[in-house]
């Protein structure tokens, strides 16, 4: 005569009780692994077409987050759609926001000064050259300059 002691799985196979145990597992992994590397994709900020190409006017409250260093913001360009980062109170940097791997947009993390997409973890400096993959081709880089209370970028 055997002896069965009660469990938890009751009258349930190896297999089901192996891939429960399994999923348990896998969750905690999955909600960490999400939290830790999200980047917000930035606000979108309004420009409108001058001489010199796209002008972004500092005084518009939409364009509030380029008035802060480090503040970026996402500006449709008519070709393309850009991520604008103020670098300091003289300096901006325009990239393309497409990422080069599988076209997500991209997202400025202040914390490491980087371009980062979230769709498959393609990070970028902000020079546009590629950190690690696993896209393989830089952001393209777009010429501009801040003359208080614009910035204006050439496309």
């Amino acid at each position: 005569m055997s002896v069965r002691t009660k469990t938890g799985c009751d009258g349930c196979s190896r297999r089901a009780l192996l891939k429960g145990l399994g999923l348990a597992a896998l969750g905690p992994l999955v909600l960490a692994s999400s939290d830790c590397t999200t980047v917000g994709t930035p606000d979108t900020g309004t420009a409108t077409t001058c001489s010199g190409g796209l002008c972004i006017d500092l005084a518009d409250a939409t364009n509030a987050a380029l008035a802060a260093t480090n503040g970026s913001l996402l500006i449709d360009a008519p070709s393309d759609t850009l991520i604008v980062i103020r670098k300091s109170s003289t300096t901006v940097v325009a990239l393309s926001a497409v990422c080069t791997h599988a076209g997500c947009l991209v997202g400025f993390q202040q914390s490491s000064q980087t371009v980062y997409c979230n769709c498959h973890g393609s990070e970028f400096a902000e020079d546009g050259h590629v950190l690690g993959g696993p896209a393989r081709r830089a952001l393209r880089v777009y010429s501009a300059t801040l003359a208080d209370p614009l910035i204006t970028i050439a496309i």
